[in-house]
């Protein structure tokens, strides 16, 4: 028989289509399961949906077994492999997102007070066991009221969110970030002494003012911030470090030439 006869001979051919299917949905499988690792997120998946498409795979492999077609009882258990791989993936990955979603900020996804009531007390007690100083700086936003007064929440929500990203992106991986109240972060910065803390503090002003946020077509608004700090030179627990901090952001005047003040 010629070469393209059997190249090209029916059940040849559709072989080569089954095959050809079974390896896209393998495929497939793969690329999310290499995704879901990557990314750790599972947001827009639906473990029901998984769960009933996996019984539905077990369904078709016993009735392969039952009409005794052993090519649909392969593939269906190979297809159930990565569709409980990626469900185990799911249920995985569903409760570590939980727990950081606990963790953060509805609004502006920087953590939450809780959380940072919860994790500072425990970091200072590791600095001082190092003999590390630490610092608590207080961040207000100066324009945010008058802005959300003028063009409504979603402008003022606007400006939150682009300073709750600048100032997670500006900080080193062991320093943490909170957002505290309306307009109020608080940032809690690992083995910093008060020279220290002025030098993040005065490059956070300054790159804050760089930041332009579009609150409509026309009009664009400069994140305009005030920063208080205290550090363990002043005071040893949580409380009297952000009451202090607080303190001294709130004494900064909107007039003010400095916006930056150290707590004594």
């Amino acid at each position: 028989m010629p070469l393209n006869e059997i190249i090209f001979d029916e059940d040849t051919l559709f072989s080569y289509i089954g095959y050809a299917a079974g390896l896209a949905t393998i495929l497939t499988f793969t690329i999310q399961i290499l995704k879901i690792i990557e990314t750790k997120k599972v947001t827009n998946l639906s473990s029901y949906m998984y769960i009933i498409y996996t019984l539905g795979l077990v369904c078709w492999a016993a009735y392969g077994i039952y009409i005794e077609d052993w090519i649909l009882v392969v593939a269906n258990f190979i297809t159930f492999f990565f569709t409980f791989t990626i469900l185990l993936l799911i249920i995985y990955y569903d409760a570590e997102d939980k727990i950081e979603r606990e963790r953060r900020d509805e609004l502006t996804y920087v953590f939450n007070r809780k959380y940072f009531e919860q994790t500072v007390p425990v970091r200072l007690a590791e600095a001082k066991t190092l003999s590390q100083e630490s610092a608590i700086l207080a961040i207000n936003s100066i324009n945010y009221r008058s802005t959300h007064e003028k063009n409504g929440v979603k402008a003022g929500n606007k400006i939150l969110k682009s300073l709750a990203k600048f100032l997670e992106k500006d900080l080193r991986e062991n320093d943490l970030v909170a957002r505290f109240e309306d307009d109020k972060f608080v940032i809690y910065l690992a083995d910093a002494n008060d020279k220290s803390a002025q030098i993040v503090a005065n490059r956070l002003l300054k790159n804050a003012e760089l930041i332009k946020v579009k609150i409509s077509k026309k009009e664009e608004i400069e994140t305009k911030i005030k920063i208080g700090i205290c550090t363990t030179q002043h005071a040893s627990t949580m409380e009297e470090l952000l009451e202090k901090a607080e303190k001294a952001a709130k004494s900064i005047s909107a007039k003010s030439a400095d916006k930056i003040k150290l707590a004594d």
